[in-house]
């Protein structure tokens, strides 16, 4: 027969169990905040327009990236990024960042982000964004 200690023990140790999964389940569910590489706090998901020229640098109204390797999505797709490299910022302390993005097929591309990492956090690694090809003309 448990005791009154026993029992009181068990239920603690099982609201404790749930509550470490629990807390588990918010910080390792999809969409949940990520930071990037410096540390800044990230919304759930970006979208981010690509190009095949160098764009504006990339700004509150929205993220802007320049293809610079593999082939241009058709159409609006998810993709992961692996990559944050070369982010030293030039003389407009604009950093034109190489991220490597996995695309939902399978596929990897590479833009340059331009941004004002004071303004505009970096692409992080692991993050998921939802990536839009050029406008068509």
């Amino acid at each position: 027969m448990l005791t009154r200690r026993t029992l009181t023990a068990l239920v603690v140790g099982l609201l404790a169990v749930t509550a470490v999964g629990l807390v588990a389940a918010l910080v390792l569910r999809p969409g949940s905040t990520a930071t990037d590489p410096h540390g800044t706090a990230l919304p759930t998901e970006r979208r981010v327009q690509l190009s095949y020229a160098m764009p504006s640098p990339s700004r509150y109204d929205g993220l802007h990236a320049k293809l610079v390797g593999g082939t241009m999505p058709k159409a609006a797709t998810q993709a992961t990024v692996l990559t944050d490299e070369q982010c030293q910022p030039d003389a407009q302390e604009i950093s034109h960042c190489l991220n490597r993005l996995r695309l939902a097929d399978g596929s990897e591309i590479a833009v340059r982000h331009p941004h004002n990492m004071s303004e505009v956090p970096c692409l992080a690694p692991g993050e998921r964004v939802q990536l839009a090809p050029p406008l068509a003309a």
